[in-house]
């Protein structure tokens, strides 16, 4: 420590200790992090997309028929759903239930249900993910492997949402349908197209303007305004003092304050 002072030696050798913790948590946090590295994540989910791809179009490619969407679907709103399940749960609130089945028949809903209940994806993909985890070298605790058993259910739902995508004309005119389901930013054309709405139809030449008036009238605004004051005041809505208001009922027919001989000629849709 290049000094012979006690007090001096004392004080460094509190410092050495303070920086010797500090790197020994470091190293710790390096070697058993609490955490995925974005990039694992990312290998955990293209690993259980591409399997999963694989089982959901194995049938429809081998067979003849078209692809059983509906079936995709469900399975999709299952994993989703499992996916923020807690492993050893046995039960699913009404709210996470209808906020990944909107639009399901109550058929499809109950399906749902069984197959969390009877299949447990859940559970399933905990066991597996400390596998998973060794796989690719990540370190294995309980927050990685929470984490990693998110990845493995949401790639298994997405890879089912894909699988809904086969009969597009796009992919089945495709040579190879696995390397656009499995290409993310042509899946994301596809999506885009689909949800593209309708263009409304043309409005008919005699089909009334929409117009944010009560009722339209087509009289000059000159015209209308000592019978609407009239009628307003008769209702005791306004006192007998509306010089003030005429003027301003009179400027919102021009652009600019004009007098009422120049406001003639501006046809508006007026509250009368």
């Amino acid at each position: 420590m290049k000094t012979a002072d006690p007090l001096e030696a004392r004080r460094l050798v509190c410092r050495l200790s303070v920086r010797w913790d500090a790197m020994t948590m470091m190293m710790n946090e390096r070697i058993d992090r609490g955490f995925m590295t974005a990039s694992e994540a990312v290998a955990l989910f293209k690993r259980g997309l591409d399997e999963e791809l694989g089982l959901a179009t194995a049938a429809r490619l081998d067979g003849d028929g078209p692809s059983d969407t509906r079936t995709a679907r469900v399975l999709e709103a299952t994993y989703r759903i499992a996916a923020r399940l807690a492993p050893d749960t046995d039960t699913i609130s009404f709210e996470l239930l209808n906020s990944f089945t909107v639009g399901f028949s109550d058929a499809d809903r109950h399906a749902v249900v069984l197959m969390l209940k009877a299949l447990a994806p859940h559970r399933a993909a905990a066991a597996s993910a400390n596998a998973c985890l060794a796989s690719i070298g990540a370190p294995i605790n309980a927050a990685t492997s929470r984490d990693a058993r998110a990845q493995i259910l949401l790639a298994k739902a997405e890879a089912q949402a894909r699988a809904q995508l086969l009969d597009r004309a796009e992919v089945t005119a495709c040579g190879n349908p696995m390397s656009i389901l499995l290409d993310d930013n042509l899946v994301m054309q596809l999506r885009g197209k689909a949800s593209q709405p309708a263009r409304a139809a043309p409005v008919p030449a005699e089909a009334p303007i929409p117009t944010p008036f009560l009722t339209t009238d087509t009289r000059r605004l000159a015209d209308v305004i000592d019978g609407t004051v009239a009628d307003i005041q008769a209702s005791g809505d306004w006192n007998e003092d509306v010089a003030q208001r005429v003027r301003v009922i009179d400027v919102m027919g021009c652009t600019a304050p004009a007098p009422r001989e120049v406001c003639n000629d501006v046809a508006v849709g007026s509250h009368v």
